[in-house]
């Protein structure tokens, strides 16, 4: 007996220390909300102040949770990244 596939969807909302870093982290993520690499999800990005609102909205649960993973691990990455160039700034003052 096949499973009943419904459509599922998620809010998730990350707030960040500035709005700078906010709109840093947004214009990161850009391409990947502009081109989906799937048809079975879709992600819009909202910045309101120093937050980012994702919301994203999948064929399935599978797809929902591969796609809040994908931009919780992305967005996790450019923070490293961010912090890392702020430290190599700092060291080079």
């Amino acid at each position: 007996m096949g499973h009943l596939m419904r459509a599922a969807q998620a809010t998730v909302r990350i707030e960040f220390p500035c709005e700078k870093r906010a709109s840093t982290v947004l214009d990161a993520l850009k391409p990947e909300t502009e081109t989906s690499p799937t048809r079975r999800s879709k992600v819009d990005v909202r910045r309101e102040g120093r937050s980012l609102t994702f919301f994203f909205k999948a064929k399935d649960t599978t797809a929902l949770r591969a796609s809040v993973n994908s931009y919780a691990r992305w967005v996790m990455v450019i923070e490293e990244v961010l912090a890392g160039i702020e430290s190599f700034q700092y060291a080079i003052q």
